[in-house]
């Protein structure tokens, strides 16, 4: 019996894996943050807890301007703004040049208002079944 292995390429599917990529790195930079959260609460010290309350804002505002452009395009195409035109623009060259260019690239192509989610209408449909 022959057994299939997989190879290089195979199930490739560029724009989820950078999905996967992006969330990764945004689910990394929330643990930075609650790790550091944790400690200004809990730590034995005065300066263990000023510390990480530092460290907890610098990586808050590390994360935010991370995901800016992301929030900004994904906002503008729920109001069916054009974001081919400044001020928006300058984002859009952002996500699509970067690490996760080709994810970028297909919420850029989306139509407007087809990047809106209710989770909460979402949740209450599978809690009825």
């Amino acid at each position: 019996m022959k057994h299939n292995k997989p190879t290089i390429g195979d199930n490739q599917n560029p724009i989820q894996d950078q999905a996967v990529e992006l969330i990764n790195k945004f689910y990394s930079s929330l643990v930075s943050i609650d790790k550091h959260v944790e400690q200004s609460v809990l730590g034995k010290n005065k300066t263990i807890r000023d510390n990480s309350a530092f460290m907890a804002q610098v990586n808050t505002a590390k994360t935010l301007e991370e995901f800016k452009d992301w929030d900004i395009i994904i906002k503008a195409k729920n109001d069916g703004k054009d974001i081919h035109a400044e001020p928006l623009k300058s984002s859009k060259l952002e996500i699509v040049a970067g690490s996760q260019s080709e994810f970028g690239q297909y919420l850029i192509d989306k139509e407007n208002n087809q990047l809106n989610f209710d989770f909460g209408k979402d949740i209450n449909a599978k809690s009825k079944k």
